[in-house]
């Protein structure tokens, strides 16, 4: 999870933005649930609750679809997929492949390699650190070897390779990180411009105590919002019968595609904010096993 500055938000009263008979309405119509994986579905230990697993096999019982969407690259979800019989896609790279544990592709969205070497190219000349993530894992070379310590891309699959030339198609995302604060955003500078309608630079400080600067770069046009928006059409489901979960900055953009949006409780002030609804409960409390068991108990209901 990126971590951005804070910024103080009014937390919703009683957990509620949304009066409870449209709440318990708009949960009658769900058929879909899009959930986000560290901090949301996991626990700080990385372990998927009871309750969730309990509940997760009673939802698809009455109709009710569940999936993922993260910014773990796939390979890094795919056994959880598989653990919790995800028969369809799941989003994975903060929007950028929708996928499902087969390796059957709905959406890939890869940089151009010229945008590639143009940020080898710079990193090179400004000695920062590169490498690349594709569907699969992420690519560096033993120059770069720092990268596999960034504690926010913790549980992915690293590739060692002798060079990047022979690996500039396919791309998914470059991560760039340094401890010089000017040169990461010079670079995040001259990858806006004139790149800027093609690519996607989101620069930000990894840590006070890490004391490194870290630039992601993606091709623009496609995130979390508009894979979703892609997602829901694929499995033929319309906005109010969709609900999403999240915790962190990068689930805003999956409130906004317009459906039901799931703050838990250890959300950042601003998502739960936005939230039509704070599930009363932490990921370490199993957070979303509560709320799929409003959802089994709301749409079994005969009242």
């Amino acid at each position: 999870m990126l971590r951005s500055p804070k910024i103080r938000y009014r937390s919703p009263i009683n957990h509620l933005n949304l009066d409870s008979t449209t709440l318990n309405q708009r949960l009658k119509n769900i058929k879909l649930v899009v959930c986000d994986v560290d901090g949301t579905l996991t626990n700080d230990k990385e372990k998927i609750g009871d309750l969730t697993r309990e509940y997760l096999a009673k939802i698809k019982q009455i109709g009710v679809t569940f999936t993922l969407s993260t910014q773990k690259i796939r390979s890094s979800v795919i056994e959880l997929a598989k653990e919790l019989n995800i028969d369809v896609p799941f989003i994975t790279a903060n929007g950028k492949l929708i996928s499902d544990s087969m390796g059957n592709i709905l959406l890939a969205s890869y940089l151009k390699p010229r945008q590639v070497k143009k940020a080898l190219k710079l990193t090179k000349y400004y000695n920062a650190k590169i490498a690349f993530c594709n569907n699969d894992e992420i690519i560096y070379t033993k120059e770069n070897a720092m990268v596999k310590d960034l504690k926010h891309r913790m549980g992915t699959n690293y590739k060692l390779v002798d060079n990047y030339i022979d690996h500039i198609h396919d791309v998914v995302e470059i991560i760039i990180v340094g401890y010089d604060r000017k040169v990461i955003k010079y670079i995040h500078k001259k990858m806006k411009f004139p790149l800027a309608i093609f690519v996607k630079s989101v620069y930000f400080r990894l840590s006070s105590s890490s004391g490194m600067y870290n630039l992601d770069i993606r091709r623009t046009g496609i995130d979390k919002q508009s894979s979703l928006k892609k997602l829901a059409k694929h499995l033929n489901f319309s906005k109010n019968e969709v609900a999403v979960i999240g915790d962190w900055y990068n689930d805003m953009e999956l409130f906004k595609y317009g459906g039901l949006n799931i703050a838990l409780k250890n959300a950042v002030p601003r998502l739960r904010y936005l939230a039509d609804y704070v599930v009363p409960k932490t990921n370490n409390e199993d957070g979303v096993g509560e709320f799929l068991k409003m959802i089994y108990e709301i749409k079994t209901s005969k009242v």
